[in-house]
Parts: structure tokens; sequence; C-alpha cells
């Protein structure tokens, strides 16, 4: 494995990264640090989760200079990856001293202002944002040298091709373009014929755009069981923290509300929520004190947890690329994960189409029973008594342990057990629904994420799609070899 020492950046720089955790250079960074930082435009197709943000801000810290003068700029499609982008540029440019100032709709555009006029030398920013500080003069991209544009594929698809353009005509001709992003669509090529100068062309993922490490599932279900099913896999494979995507906001609410009223500690996160209460929301899915975030590939676009071990899809995604965006937030820079598909008769078609277009292993799971269900949530209680009995005090277990040999003579023994370990360890909260769109979390009580302990596998047999289960049922075909 290269490590930073065989690449041109400075002392600086590489005393910063491995202050920060950056052991050694990814593929992606390895594969583009050093024309980047001999000033080539480059297109990166790059598999999500590989440090394609790492490329360019180790760029961007080398080629920057500490003058007041704004002259580096990040486009990227969602204000959620902006802030993730600007927070990663800081970690990394503060060994150089340089300011990075995010610009983003929602937030206080008087803020962002200060932050410009203190002398930022690097803003990130969604399009629509960036351009009303050009209109008003707020921002100068005389002396910009570096344009990155960030997840270029999805700010396309959310319309942003005039804000793009209009930006571009603000920027001098003379620059430094970096094109980064999971996937290239066709309609991508004009933009690149646009915007750069002879780029280099760096295709680490034109074959496999899948993140590879990810265990790529479906389960066969009807469209009115969706619910039921997704609970179910929920409960039994337990995962710390997982992603379930939608297609429409209707269905995150209708998702969300019904994971709740089950007692999941659970989150939506809406496009149109106010950047505050997204940045609160975001907060506590990365602290755990929720477990499930509900979204749409709009307002989840940019999300990057560590450790996210599940994705969910509830709704087959419009587009091919949108399967790999969704699945791309798990199996990050080599850790493993699992996407699995809610798959009804009407999603087949577009569920094979993006099998077939990306070659994917998928294989078929089948919905644990409610015993293989209930026989986990034993375990884990009772993983979870012994754990915490056994950091216990002794003289607090010994001062109750006349109240535990009577509890076990006692003639309702059952139901006493079940209440005690129910009070602390389980159960729904009845009837909690969300009444106003605004409303960002739906996070159960301490007793239903107690339960969130242990991680569980995977449930029911494993089979390839396409083989056994009942006649005439219509299977989605595996993919071609």
């Amino acid at each position: 494995m290269t490590d930073w020492t065989a690449l041109p950046i400075s002392d600086a720089t590489r005393a910063r990264l491995l202050e920060i955790g950056y052991t050694a250079p990814t593929e992606v960074q390895e594969a583009t640090l050093e024309k980047a930082l001999a000033g080539k435009d480059m297109v990166v197709m790059s598999r999500t989760g590989t440090g394609k943000t790492g490329a360019f801000g180790i760029t961007i810290a080398e080629r920057c200079e500490t003058t007041p003068i704004l002259q580096a700029v990040v486009l990227a499609p969602a204000r959620e990856l902006t802030v993730q982008v600007a927070e990663e540029l800081r970690r990394i440019a503060a060994g150089r001293g340089l300011g990075v100032q995010a610009v983003i709709g929602g937030d206080s555009m008087a803020e962002q202002v200060r932050g410009i006029e203190a002398g930022a030398q690097v803003v990130v920013g969604t399009p629509g944002r960036v351009l009303d500080h050009l209109r008003r003069g707020t921002l100068k991209f005389d002396r910009v040298m570096i344009l990155v544009l960030d997840e270029a594929d999805k700010m396309l698809d959310m319309g942003f091709a005039q804000e793009m353009s209009d930006i571009m005509a603000f920027l001098p001709e003379t620059r430094q373009t970096l094109l980064f992003s999971a996937t290239i669509p066709l309609g991508i090529r004009g933009l690149i014929y646009h915007y750069l100068e002879e780029p280099s062309w760096v295709l680490l993922s034109e074959d496999f755009a899948y993140v590879k490490e990810v265990d790529h599932r479906y389960v066969l279900t009807p469209r009115l069981s969706k619910d039921d099913v997704l609970y179910k896999l929920i409960e039994y494979d337990n995962p710390p923290s997982s992603m379930i995507f939608c297609n429409t906001r209707s269905e995150v609410r209708m998702v969300a509300n019904c994971l709740s009223r089950k007692g999941l500690p659970v989150a939506m996160l809406s496009s149109d929520l106010p950047q505050k209460k997204r940045e609160r929301v975001m907060a506590q899915f990365r602290s755990r004190g929720i477990h499930h975030l509900v979204a749409t590939d709009v307002a989840a676009r940019g999300i990057d947890i560590e450790d996210l071990t599940h994705v969910f899809l509830y709704s087959t995604p419009d587009s091919p690329e949108n399967y790999i965006h969704r699945a791309g937030r798990t199996g990050r820079i080599g850790k493993g994960g699992v996407a699995l598909s809610l798959v009804s008769a009407s999603d087949l078609v577009s569920f094979n189409r993006l099998v077939n277009r990306y070659h994917l292993d998928v294989k078929e799971r089948t919905v644990p029973r409610d015993e293989e269900i209930r026989e986990r949530k034993v375990a884990r209680v009772l993983a979870r008594l012994s754990e915490e009995a056994g950091a216990a005090p002794p003289d607090d277990l010994e001062s109750m342990r006349d109240v535990a040999e009577a509890l076990s003579q006692h003639p309702e023994r059952a139901k006493l057990l079940a209440y005690l370990v129910s009070r602390d360890f389980s159960g729904p909260i009845a009837g909690e629904e969300v009444e106003a769109e605004e409303t960002e979390s739906m996070a159960a009580s301490p007793r239903a994420q107690s339960t969130q302990g242990a991680q569980g596998g995977q449930g029911g047999q494993e089979r390839k799609p396409g083989k056994g289960g009942r006649r005439g049922r219509r299977r989605p075909r595996p993919p071609n070899r």
C-alpha cells in the first residue's frame, strides 16, 4: 500500500492527514492527486465512499494560498452534502491555515456574507445559493483557480443545469475544473466537454459502479405488505443504524409513522425541512439517538454515515443510477453492508433493469417468521440483562437477592417478570403519529431503543433469483452473466 510520502504533498498537509486519521491514500486519491496537484482538469468516476472528498480536498489545501482571497469553489447538489464537504475540507485545510465557508439555502445569508468577507479561501455551496451570492455581488469569482463539481450527475438530475451554466459565466477561463462522481451517464458528457479543458479521465468504477462490498438482497412482497415486511426485517436484523429510501415525501411520512407506531427509534428527512432541523436530525442519527432514517433521494443526497450497516429500498428507484447512490450509503471505504430491496409485482420491470444494468449479484431473502423474530428479541434482551448484571456492584445485587428468590416462587412470576422487562427493554409508543410536515423526529422511548443492542444476521433461507417458490410466481430475473 502506498503511503503519503510517495505523493507530492507538503509536510504540513501530510502531518495533518495523519493527525485526522488519513493513514494512507485510498485508490482514488492515489490515482488522481499527482495530476490534480499539477493543475490538470480531471473527470473522476469512482464508486461512493472511496475518498473522493479527500482527493479534491487535498488538492485545494495544497494549491491555495493563505491570502484572504477566494481561490476555490466546490459545487454540490444538496445542503447536507455541502455541510459535510465543508466540514471535511476544514479538517484537511487546517494544516495550511485556510478558511472554508459553506453557502447553502435555509441558512443565514448575513452569516455567510460575514464568513466570505472574513477572507475564506474556499467556498462550498449548492448551485442556487452560490448564484444568489454572485448576483448580489457578495461573492467574487475573479480570482478562483479551482472549481470542483461534486456529484455532478445528480446536480443535473435535480435540475441545476441552468444554475451551473450561469455560475460558469462568473468564473475565469483559466481555471482548473475537477469533476467527481459515482456514475457518469451519457447526459453528463455535454457538461464535461463544455466546461473542462482536455481533462484526464480516471475511471475506477466503470464496470463496477456499485459498491463491491455491499451484499445486494431483495424480498418479494405484495405492495400492501411492505410496511409489515420492513418492520420484520429490521426487528430480525436489528441493525445499529439503517437508512430507508422512498420515492416520495408522502411515502417517507407513511413509513416513518408506521415504524414509529411499532416503537422503533426512527426519524424522517424531508427535502423541505429547515436546515437547522435537518442538522438536529442528522446529529441524532450520528450519535445513535435514533437508529433508522427514512428519506427520499433528494433529502438524503450526500449523507455519509460511518458504519451504516443497512440500506432498505422501500421503493424501487426511478433510475438505475439512483440505486447506486442509495446502496452506496453503506459499504463505505471497504466496509461491508446490506442493500435490501422490497420488490412488489409493480416493481419487477424497474428492478430487473437495474440488476441487469450493473450486473448485480443479487440474492433473494425470505421474510423472517414471527417465531424467529421473537427468538432474536429474547436473545438480545437476555444478553443485555446479563451484561448489565455483570457490571452492577455486587452489593446492589445482594440487597435484592431476597426479592429475586421470592419472585421466582411467586404464582404470577411470568407476568411480573414480563412487566419488569417491558418497562426497560421493549414496548412501542402507543398511538404516536406525526401531525406536521416539519416534524423531524419520531424517536421511540428509551425502552424501545434499549432493544437495539447486539446486531443480528440475515434471516430466512438464501436463494438465487428465479429458483424455488410457488408455481407461476414472478421473480426478478438474475443478472446476465
